[in-house]
């Protein structure tokens, strides 16, 4: 089957129904965050994150602002290092660009390139499920489980908390990955950020054509694939070898099956038009201190599996049952797009628990072969089912698709809803805080370091172009050691001296003081003759150092 005959497989019927659930997902992850922003309290704002991995949202604002300002290689503004050359990353370039020609604020520009990535998403998607299934009514229930389905995590929340106390400075969360890790849940990848979401239309895309090219022996489909490939790792590189090793294996399958060598050709070509980002974030990593050890910081390693079983659930339980059907039935050799399935699935977790120290990124897409061994197992099925009137009653079916696959989605929704609704202050700053930060921008002009408690950091560079000395587990360069001098400094752990000494060193021109430090810090700046307050605006107060 070539793409012309695939599309002109799809009914416009199906089209609208398609277009109807796209609508669907864009207004369930849309309105929380208009919710969040008309829920701000007075005096407030929302500041444009949410429970999901929040202090790396901060990251990808940053990012946007930088591009808006004309800086075409990104710098990390959470680190005090010097960084005379950037990083050239091209999703955020076109994000950043986004925002500087409709002149959007950075977390509105994020927010709705998020949005415009969801339709994409969902007609990529509807094609490579249409690949795999003829039957229209397997096509849709393929779409809904895609795009709503989650694990049973939500359900051991309770018992979960007891057992593994939340630790902050824990390596591995023990927490379903249901309920916190964007990448293996297709509907908080939608829900989260738009980098995930186009990293997931990559993957998809390139898997679509590269069985599309093997299938024809087309080398246009395996040209695009590289194509593709080529511009996805130059922002995410650590997934060249998922994409690598699943093809490979599907490939040898094939070659044994075949005996077509030939069609290794087709393989060679999407690596080959793949690799040059590659190359080129290895040299960057060589060769630039800071890219080279934020690298080595960022440390992803997999959630013991008993939280990734949670967090896929039946899904999972019912693709191993799926794949026991397709042995017993000798269907999995026979079909060769079942095959590629299990390979995805097997390869996938195999590398999930690899002694790779980014792991627990290759769980990203696992869902959909899940997603469609359990689609193959649930009209095996349908006979029963139907014999038992569960079939044919769509209130029943909605009710159990919700309980069985659907409860930690619910979860998620409702858990964001409630914190904007008690003004969790996580979610909000005063209204003050963008002017201060302006204020920086203003003045800071020989790019002196900021100061302040970790939290507070995380925001500033979020909102302009400004550097902190701490900020980020994986963005800030030597975090450990940063985080214990900055606890010494605001508990007033440094004599006057050494306190000169750490912020002459680490070239820090300003501290910024909220009320969480007033709150929390021993340390006051007003008491101190080599601070000199240069702004002060509701509960912040800017000091400059004195040379």
């Amino acid at each position: 089957m070539t793409l012309k005959d695939l599309i002109n497989s799809i009914s416009k019927k199906e089209w609208r129904f398609v277009i109807l659930l796209c609508i669907v997902m864009i207004l369930i992850t849309g309105l929380p965050y208009v919710y969040a922003y008309l829920n701000a309290p007075a005096g407030y704002f929302y500041n444009g994150i949410h429970s999901l991995t929040p202090g790396d949202s901060f990251v990808y604002f940053s990012y946007i602002n930088q591009i808006k300002a004309g800086h075409w290689q990104l710098r990390d503004y959470f680190t005090s290092e010097a960084q005379p050359h950037g990083l050239l990353n091209f999703f955020w370039l076109e994000v950043g660009l986004f925002a500087r020609i409709f002149n959007l604020p950075a977390d509105l520009a994020f927010q709705l390139f998020r949005l415009l990535l969801i339709p994409i998403f969902f007609i990529v998607i509807y094609l490579f499920i249409s690949y795999f299934f003829s039957d229209v009514n397997k096509r849709k229930w393929a779409l809904i489980f895609i795009c709503f389905s989650s694990g049973i995590g939500a359900y051991f929340i309770g018992l979960l908390d007891k057992l593994f106390p939340f630790d902050p400075e824990a390596l591995v969360y023990k927490w379903p990955v249901d309920l916190w890790m964007p990448e293996a849940n297709i509907f908080l990848t939608l829900y989260q950020t738009p980098h995930f979401i186009c990293s997931l239309i990559l993957l998809v895309s390139i898997f679509f054509l590269m069985l599309l090219a093997l299938e024809n022996n087309n080398y246009w489909y395996s040209f695009f694939a590289g194509l593709i490939g080529l511009y996805w790792f130059n922002f995410h590189p650590f997934y060249a070898p998922y994409v690598f090793a699943i093809l490979f294996f599907y490939l040898l399958f094939l070659v044994l099956k075949t005996k077509k060598i030939k069609l290794i050709g087709h393989y060679l070509l999407m690596v080959i038009l793949s690799l040059p980002f590659i190359f080129y974030h290895y040299y960057k990593i060589k060769t630039d201190l800071v890219i080279g050890i934020r690298a080595s910081q960022n440390l992803l390693p997999s959630s013991p599996f008993i939280f990734v079983f949670l967090g896929f659930g039946l899904l999972l339980v019912f693709a191993v049952i799926s794949l026991g059907y397709l042995l017993k039935n000798k269907l999995l050799f026979a079909n060769n797009k079942y095959f590629f399935l299990v390979i995805w699935l097997i390869v996938g977790f195999v590398l999930a628990y690899s002694p790779i120290f980014y792991q627990r990124r290759f769980l990203q897409g696992l869902q959909i072969p899940m997603v469609f061994l359990t689609i193959i197992l649930l009209f095996v099925a349908r006979p029963f089912l139907e014999k038992y009137k569960i079939w044919g009653n769509k209130v029943l079916l909605i009710f159990l698709f919700i309980i069985l696959f659907c409860f930690s989605t619910v979860f998620n929704l409702v858990r964001d809803l409630y914190y904007y609704q008690i003004k969790l202050d996580k979610f909000y700053l005063p209204s003050e805080y963008k002017e201060s930060t302006k204020w920086l921008t203003q003045n800071n002009k020989n790019d002196k370091i900021i100061l302040s408690y970790e939290l507070n950091s995380q925001f500033i560079p979020g909102f302009v172009n400004q550097k902190v000395y701490l900020a980020h587990g994986i963005e800030t360069i030597f975090y450990q050691k940063k985080r214990e001098k900055v606890l010494i400094f605001f508990a007033n752990g440094y004599n006057e001296s050494q306190a000169k000494d750490f912020l002459k060193t680490n070239n820090i021109g300003y501290v910024f003081f909220t009320d969480l430090e007033r709150k929390y810090a021993q340390f006051k700046p007003a008491e101190n003759d080599y601070l000199k307050k240069v702004y002060s605006q509701g509960q912040i107060e800017i000091y400059e150092v004195i040379n």
